[in-house]
This record gives structure tokens, C-alpha cells and sequence, in this order.
């Protein structure tokens, strides 16, 4: 695995993907704590996006190669990996461990306009999107997205 050394929009944007359906903790795993990640989206709507881009983003930013798997018990494709170096890396970059009932966008990224597109494009790909409501006999665009993010 490698670390990398800035963050870069595409960090910036798999970081997003974290906030959004991305945990991670340690685990007792034969006898040792061990770090547990995982990325999960849903079955149908993000499997050519697990396919064509997150797969290949986490080689290229870690050179880790993740093996997708689909869950139809639980409508969910993501994959999962024990690594010590990236929960690590994760952490100092402010993400927390365990369940994410409130998380912060890292003030590093906030702080640089391309950073701070980038994270919310993350974000925005996992847990928000875009319908058309008629209305008035009008079509109004609407955004809307599920998850509770605290920007200081």
C-alpha cells in the first residue's frame, strides 16, 4: 500500500465517498486489533461507478486492489478491506472510527476552493441526487442528500 503524499482532488473526492458510505474501525481479527475498512453503495444505481471509477481511483491513490462484491441480501455492492496503514492514514486526515452519526469535512479541505468541490462531489455521489418535480405545471429541479455533515 502506498500513503499518498498530498491531497489531491482525487483524494479529496474518495474522501467525500468516505463521509458518504465509507466506515472503518479496529477489530480483534486473530488476536490482534486489525483496521477494518468499507465502502458500500447501492446494487444497481452505483455498480458502474464502483466499476469504473472507485475501483480504479484506490489503485491508483493506494495501490490497493479491491475486489467488488455484490450483497442482494442487503441491496449493496462496496467491498471491504483490513489495513492498518489506511485506517491510519485515514485517521489523520480527521475521519472518524465507528459509526458516523456527525462527521466533519477536513479543514484542509475546506479551505481550497478545487479541495472543497471535490469533497462535496464525493459526498454528493454517495448519499444525494437530482429529480425533476412537477409542480404548477412546471418542472422544478430539485438536489436533495441523506446524511448529517457538520462544516465548521
Amino acid at each position: 500500500m502506498k500513503i499518498p503524499s498530498e491531497i489531491s482532488k482525487e483524494l479529496a473526492e474518495e474522501i467525500g465517498w468516505h463521509i458518504g458510505d465509507g466506515s472503518m474501525n479496529f477489530y480483534k481479527n486473530s488476536g490482534k486489533l486489525k483496521g477494518f475498512y468499507q465502502l458500500r453503495g447501492h446494487i444497481k444505481e452505483d455498480k458502474e461507478h464502483y466499476k469504473k471509477r472507485i475501483k480504479q481511483l484506490f489503485k491508483k491513490l493506494f495501490d490497493i486492489k479491491i475486489s467488488l462484491r455484490e450483497m442482494p441480501s442487503t441491496r449493496v455492492i462496496g467491498f471491504q478491506i483490513w489495513n492498518n496503514k489506511l485506517i491510519e492514514f485515514k485517521q489523520r486526515l480527521g475521519l472518524p472510527l465507528s459509526e458516523k452519526s456527525e462527521i466533519e469535512i477536513p479543514k484542509t479541505l475546506l479551505s481550497n476552493n478545487r479541495l472543497k468541490k471535490a469533497v462535496i462531489r464525493g459526498i454528493f455521489d454517495t448519499d444525494g441526487g437530482i429529480y425533476l418535480e412537477r409542480k404548477n405545471k412546471k418542472i422544478y429541479p430539485r438536489m436533495y442528500y441523506h446524511n448529517f455533515i457538520k462544516i465548521i
